[in-house]
């Protein structure tokens, strides 16, 4: 099985390469792989040769059909739409106002100019002529916003709101303090939908003595979420059935890697996804890592070890993709998972409940004083324990990931556990937020300001486009930070760089930022006594 988890690595490091004209990289990353095979004797080389010409199938694939005679919608924006043809995607310029996500259209389609590579964006398209319907699994999956809307009258914007997020995946009523309490603790992929809310159900039909018919209902669910954890689940299921049927024994982790080569072989564009990552490398973290740390912990009580086990296995792979999109870590993941997500895997149950129960006036009658009472005692929990949260920044970790992993597990296959152990907390010890800071980022081409103090953490931007999480900058923000005011005054314009003053001084920084795809930190000043330091 691990033969074939190096072929699936393999297929998507080429699958990267082409799809980003990485040449360069692919043939050096391609040599090294022949000579590592010929020095292992193995006889496989021939199927490491033809992985390349799969990738590159993959992508001529995606890119062979021309315009497309009718189209999804799949996102609505201001002046355009976000349409599919199967797996692909094109914008189309024109703005309709009757459509919703999930509807078809058919029309005359032509080229209108060229797309966006990075995205998987085909081309852009022109259309006239529109006729606008909806098919059957589009009505299908379109039963959800009814869904939503039936709880919110049901049980109120905030308790309908976190049920709808745990079982449909929608987190437009999602309560913000809520959501800004678990992000503080770590855990808000509790909210979306993910192999925690598959697990989830299938032990209580499994409880129910529902097994037989778990799998159908674990694909009607994943068809109906549409979800990239779904179809994993889909796939995984259908893997282990095909394996009942000609009477071999699956293995977990066999599925998984099948389940990455078929996602990504057909829609190439998902290993650019944070969900695909997340979701396939925290599961094999789990199924690779879990029984070591449950050894390596056996001093701990069982409740506990379980807890930190799950939890750093879950990491362990997918924790320099969560650093490569924020290098924000909330040491509250720990606390997160060890009370928290026990209580939400309560109130996930509860929140399908509710859901069937939404029709039915007596059984939400019976319900409701259990939402009350877990709901609300979630949210207190979560409040009182993102009070004492406190964040680091692991950027240097982010960077320097593989050195610092294969300096561990040198000292560990040397025995040099104490070693370990003072690494370990060498590497956390260069990241804690002590003193005073201020860096200003490029978040795709749009400035934020994060100010630290201490273990207290200040994020702000322009309130134009501020995201979720962070304080708008509709006027002048004062902080008072010990002996130190720090003063952001925004810019006039949507992209530019706030103005920064300490103590009535102005900080010299760009007046703009060039764009970046991620985040990257431009400027980082640190603040010692009453001396400053541009760092960069």
């Amino acid at each position: 099985m691990y033969i074939l988890g190096s072929y699936v690595l393999y297929f998507l490091i080429c699958l990267y390469c082409w799809i980003l004209n990485l040449y360069l990289l692919w043939i050096s990353i391609s040599a090294f792989v022949v000579v590592l095979v010929i020095k292992s004797k193995l006889k496989n080389l021939k199927i490491y040769v033809m992985i390349p010409i799969l990738a590159f199938i993959s992508v001529s694939l995606y890119y062979a059909e021309g315009i497309p005679d009718e189209v999804k919608v799949e996102k609505i924006y201001y002046n355009r739409l976000l349409v599919s043809s199967g797996v692909r995607l094109y914008w189309l310029e024109e703005q309709i106002s009757t459509v919703e996500a999930g509807d078809r259209l058919m029309g005359d389609f032509l080229y209108g100019g060229s797309g966006n590579t990075e995205q998987g964006v085909i081309c852009t398209l022109k259309g006239s002529n529109y006729k606008i319907y909806t098919d059957s699994i589009g009505r299908f999956r379109a039963f959800k916003n009814r869904i939503m809307d039936l709880l919110i009258m049901r049980y109120g914007e905030h308790y309908g709101g976190l049920m709808g997020s745990l079982v449909l995946g929608n987190q437009k009523f999602m309560n913000e303090e809520r959501a800004q309490n678990m992000g503080d603790l770590g855990i808000m992929h509790i909210l979306s939908i993910s192999g925690f809310h598959f697990s989830l159900l299938e032990g209580a039909l499994m409880k129910l003595r529902m097994k037989k018919i778990a799998p159908l209902v674990l694909i009607v669910y994943g068809v109906f979420l549409d979800s990239i954890p779904g179809y994993r689940t889909i796939i995984s299921l259908i893997y282990r059935m095909f394996g009942k049927i000609i009477k071999k024994d699956t293995n977990a982790l066999t599925g998984i890697f099948v389940g990455m080569f078929l996602q990504a072989f057909f829609m190439p564009y998902y290993i650019f996804k944070q969900g695909y990552l997340l979701t396939y490398l925290s599961s094999l973290g789990i199924l690779i890592f879990y029984p070591h740390f449950l050894r390596y912990l056996k001093i701990l009580p069982g409740v506990i070890r379980d807890s930190i086990a799950l939890t750093c296995s879950a990491l362990f792979l997918s924790f320099p993709v969560i650093l490569s999109f924020s290098p924000d870590f909330s040491m509250g993941v720990f606390i997160g998972n060890f009370i928290l997500v026990p209580l939400y895997s309560i109130i996930t149950y509860i929140s399908f409940l509710g859901v069937l129960a939404s029709g039915i006036p007596v059984l939400q009658t019976v319900l409701y004083p259990f939402i009350d009472s877990f709901f609300l005692l979630s949210f207190y929990v979560g409040r009182f324990f993102s009070a004492y949260n406190s964040s680091v920044n692991l950027e240097h970790l982010s960077l320097q990931y593989v050195p610092w992993i294969l300096t561990v597990y040198l000292l560990h296959r040397y025995h040099k556990k104490r070693m370990v152990f003072m690494v370990m907390i060498f590497a956390l010890c260069l990241s804690l937020p002590l003193g005073t800071s201020v860096s200003v980022y490029s978040n795709y081409g749009k400035p934020y300001i994060r100010v630290i103090h201490n273990f207290r953490k200040y994020d702000m931007m322009d309130y134009r486009v501020a995201e979720k999480g962070f304080i708008p900058l509709r006027g002048e923000v004062s902080l008072k930070l010990g002996r130190k005011t720090v003063l952001i005054k925004p810019h006039l314009i949507k992209k530019g760089v706030p103005s920064i003053l300490v103590n009535g001084k102005a900080l010299s920084l760009s007046d703009e930022l060039p764009y970046y795809r991620g985040v990257q930190k431009h400027h980082h000043i640190l603040f010692w006594r009453d001396l400053v330091y541009k760092v960069h």
